[in-house]
């Protein structure tokens, strides 16, 4: 049963439209603070709002109707005593959808809810497909870049789950630097690419169990730069954005690192931030050439590098809440292990 929501502060009024809308569920306010907060709670398909109230006028409560992204949609047909046309110009720039006059003519009345609650339905029911055809594109589009990361993690056998891990780090991090939820969801999908350009590295290079060479380190190096080719001419950001993180997760906040040897805030913030979750995940894990670090011996180390390997900002987040990064990296382990 559709559900309408009448704000009026004259009773018989209301008594009158619940008679005449006996079919639907009808709520009712005297006034307007009410009526927003009960609009709220009962998200109604439509509401009847009398424009002549004391307190606040039937615009003031459409004005604000529309500022609350809750129930900003839902359609107002604004109830009126008022002649000419200037209140119904006033009216439809507040959002409303239709006028009735008072008195009420009991079948133009119904006939017209019946006509507005229909088309908001309507649209109701088409933006849920929308949004079920959108989220199931999300999350194939997600999929889709774990596939395409996964081929670079299966040349390098030692690095098991790390680029999900690397990316969840992201994800934490943005969180913690007051990124909204878009921004560090994007992020967190984009470093999962930022070994991609490893497909270019020879097998013999990536899984050598001891220290690389010095010509060795000098082709290692190459992913970073490869990675950024393979991403940086896609149409869509989310590739673009993995591209920098590809070039830049091996840049030092002191200059010393590569392909570039850029410095400071010269690298972006999303490669200054995959450089520590990269490095933090790398220690934790077992590797073809190292055992895992100890989480004291890896916290140390951070410490130590930090303003100088590490952006200090993101190296502090990491130390003040070391413990709860310590704890998804292991809930993460125990997730693959169990699969």
């Amino acid at each position: 049963m559709a559900k309408i929501l009448v704000i009026d502060d004259t009773p018989e009024y209301i008594e009158m439209l619940s008679s005449i809308l006996s079919e639907y569920e009808v709520y009712a306010a005297k006034e307007g603070k009410k009526g927003i907060l009960l609009a709220e709670t009962v998200q109604p398909d439509l509401i009847l709002l009398d424009i002549n109230m004391p307190l606040m006028t039937g615009y003031e409560v459409c004005r604000r109707l529309k500022q609350i992204e809750k129930v900003r949609h839902i359609p107002v047909i604004f109830l009126t005593a008022n002649d000419g046309s200037d209140y119904e110009e006033i009216g439809f720039n507040l959002g409303a959808v239709d006028f009735i006059s008072k008195p009420f003519h009991a079948a133009l009345l119904k006939a017209r809810v019946r006509t507005h609650v229909s088309l908001f339905q309507l649209q109701s029911n088409l933006q849920a497909q929308v949004d079920s055809q959108t989220e199931e594109i999300r999350k194939l589009n997600h999929e889709m870049t774990y596939l395409s990361a996964s081929i670079a993690e299966l040349k390098s056998k030692e690095t098991g789950q790390h680029l999900r891990r690397v990316a969840e780090f992201c994800y934490l991090f943005c969180k913690f630097l007051g990124k909204d939820e878009a921004e560090c969801e994007k992020i967190k999908m984009a470093s999962v690419l930022h070994d991609i350009g490893k497909v270019g590295i020879s097998d013999d290079i990536l899984n050598k169990p001891a220290k690389l060479n010095d010509e060795e380190w000098k082709v290692m190096k190459q992913h970073s730069l490869m990675g950024y080719e393979m991403l940086i001419d896609s149409e869509f950001e989310l590739m673009r954005l993995a591209a920098m993180i590809a070039l830049e997760h091996h840049e030092r906040w002191d200059g010393e690192g590569y392909p570039y040897g850029k410095k400071g805030d010269e690298i972006s913030l999303v490669g200054r931030i995959c450089a520590v979750s990269d490095v933090f995940d790398s220690l934790l894990d077992k590797r073809v050439y190292k055992e895992p670090w100890e989480e004291k011996v890896v916290r140390d180390y951070f410490v130590m590098m930090k303003g100088s390997q590490f952006d200090p900002v993101i190296t502090d987040i990491l130390l003040e809440n070391f413990d709860m990064f310590i704890y998804t990296w292991k809930s993460l382990q125990r997730s693959r292990n169990s699969q």
